[in-house]
């Protein structure tokens, strides 16, 4: 049950991360070009903290398949155990760290935030891969 409520607590974060970038590029670039087409040759760049909430959502994208695949795997084949149960709840909560640490341009804490996450994805895997064998 743990682990169906980390997948719903990361796919709500994965569902809300656009905001801060779009929140960058609605002051940078205005609300008629959110609207539109979104046209960039010509605009000014984005201010450093938007630059890095895009990359944080762009790293969260990347990130957040292969978790969740493993993660629904291990749920379907009912694999669940303590470490399981820990990978579940800390990814999401170690993406959200990433994400506001990458935005407010914290390196030590995003790197760290990164870590915890990758680490949640490798257990995962591991058990996957033990209980294939």
């Amino acid at each position: 049950m743990l682990e169906a409520w980390g997948l719903v607590l990361a796919s709500l974060l994965m569902a809300l991360a656009w905001l801060p970038a779009s929140v960058a590029k609605k002051e940078t670039f205005g609300v008629r070009w959110l609207a539109s087409n979104r046209e960039t040759e010509g605009l000014p760049p984005l201010q450093p903290w938007g630059e890095r909430a895009v990359r944080a959502h762009n790293n969260l994208k990347e990130n957040f398949p292969a978790w969740a695949a493993l993660l629904l795997l291990i749920i379907a084949l009912d694999w669940q155990n303590t470490v399981t149960a820990w990978a579940a709840l800390l990814f999401p909560a170690a993406r959200l760290g990433h994400m506001v640490s990458y935005t407010a341009g914290w390196f030590w804490p995003r790197f760290g935030f990164y870590c915890v996450g990758l680490g949640c994805t490798l257990a995962l895997l591991g058990v996957c891969i033990v209980r294939l064998l």
